[in-house]
């Protein structure tokens, strides 16, 4: 038997190596914890979701929702420090998790997107009821001193068993669901297999899009729709994009410009367009001896371009056409998206003497006083507001609206897709300076459309 001494130090040794090993598993579990949560948001990081997605998914008797919920543009424009995103980024979580709860909601690798689940829902019904709660608490302002910061999300939601038998096809439907909804391309947030081929075509329209646009723009070619004044005397042109794919044939612009501007494609695009429209002009004011001018589309995409206008403004120099020649129309999404900036790149245009059109007006959401501080020159009238006329009052007094607008700020006005002369007369004897549409011609190319209203 050891002494007594001997036994102490032992049982003094043994208790320190407990005290020892405990405080490292103290250190193991504090490790785990920094190691599986967000650091901003407290919430559970996306490894440990795929872990139990993953023993989720060995059952497909128990039904669940896997969604991702993603802030908008509005978030991303928001001027705030490091300190105040992750305030934001903390109420956020603090709104969303009530919905599906604690242990339901995780934090993507992206910092301004959620992963969630909706353990034993099934029913789409009430998924989308869910769903629709959190967008809209999403997007409710903050409270003081944030109440003028507002921002709402995108989300994209997928069903097990129903649409996905693995994570990895779970996420990728999810992802898919998210992408086309926040492209507003598809009323719901949840995945479908007709919006999974729709974006597997797409997939496959936007890689031959960019092999063509490689192979030095192969299938695209312009066309010219006319523009006229109140004596039918052609004035201008628009200059509009076709392309004929190979292996598609001719793709609807309603098709492929939202794909390139999605891709980011639309920046060459509209380049190439830019400079066939000016070179064009050129020949015809060379071989008409005429003042035409041409209008081309410049996109969101394109306005947010750092370089646009030195763009613009080396396109202009190297043709060596005179500003007052080109006319750009932009949308009104364009120009509000972030009106400061804008302003001063159109101020840059018109000091080359370019005119500025709004497009589609009337079916964005620019305001009054927003229009009061853009150097617009000319409204353009949606087709919309003009299909009803003459019969339709509504249609009628809507133009009259855009008349008086415009007249308050001194813009000229042109209204498109018109196609029966009946509809024109009533938009001249309104005030309408100028007309464009079927009415006149359809876009045609540049040799038959200077030999019938140049020649």
């Amino acid at each position: 038997m050891a002494p007594d001494g001997e036994q102490k130090n032992c049982a003094e040794e043994l208790k320190q190596c407990c005290i020892e090993r405990e405080l490292d598993r103290e250190r193991i579990v504090q490790l785990e914890s920094l190691l599986n949560h967000d650091p901003d948001t407290g919430l559970l990081q996306r490894h440990v979701l795929t872990r139990r997605l993953n023993g989720m998914m060995k059952d497909e008797r128990k039904p669940f929702a896997f969604g991702i919920l993603r802030l908008d543009k509005n978030y991303q424009r928001i001027r705030h420090t490091r300190d105040r995103m992750k305030v934001l980024l903390y109420v956020t979580t603090t709104r969303l998790t009530p919905f599906v709860g604690e242990a339901n909601l995780y934090q993507s690798d992206r910092s301004d997107e959620f992963l969630f689940i909706l353990p034993g829902v099934s029913k789409e019904s009430e998924v989308e009821r869910i769903i629709n709660s959190m967008i809209t608490k999403v997007a409710e302002p903050h409270n003081p001193p944030a109440s003028d910061l507002t921002f709402g999300c995108n989300v994209g939601v997928a069903l097990f068993p129903k649409h996905a038998k693995s994570v990895d096809e779970l996420e990728m439907n999810a992802e898919i669901a998210l992408g086309i909804y926040e492209e507003k391309s598809w009323n719901g947030f949840i995945y479908s297999p007709e919006i999974g081929e729709a974006h597997y075509t797409n997939q496959n329209l936007e890689f031959s899009l960019r092999k063509c646009i490689l192979n030095n723009f192969e299938g695209f070619h312009v066309v010219y729709q006319p523009i006229v004044d109140q004596n039918k005397k052609v004035t201008a042109c628009e200059a509009l994009m076709r392309w004929d794919a190979p292996g598609y044939g001719a793709v609807s612009p309603d098709k492929f410009i939202p794909l390139a501007e999605s891709s980011g494609l639309i920046v060459y695009l509209g380049k190439w367009i830019l400079y066939k429209a000016l070179r064009q002009v050129k020949i015809w004011r060379g071989e008409y001896k005429s003042d035409i001018q041409v209008s081309v589309n410049l996109s969101p995409i394109q306005m947010e371009q750092r370089d646009i206008v030195e763009t613009i403004h080396t396109a202009l120099d190297l043709i060596k056409v005179p500003g007052e020649a080109l006319h750009l129309e932009l949308t009104e999404r364009a120009v509000m998206e972030n009106p400061d900036e804008v302003i001063h790149k159109l101020i840059k245009f018109k000091e080359r003497g370019v005119e500025i059109m709004l497009d589609d007006f009337g079916t964005g959401y620019s305001s009054l006083s927003a229009l009061n501080n853009f150097p617009i020159d000319t409204l353009k009238i949606a087709k919309e507001f003009v299909d009803g006329l003459p019969d339709s009052l509504e249609s009628l007094e809507m133009i009259r609206v855009m008349m008086s607008i415009a007249r308050t700020f001194g813009f000229k006005t042109l209204a498109e897709g018109i196609e029966e002369q009946n509809q024109f007369d009533v938009l001249i004897q309104e005030g309408c300076q100028y007309i464009q549409g079927y009415i006149t011609s359809p876009p045609i190319a540049a040799t038959e459309f200077g030999d019938r209203f140049l020649s």
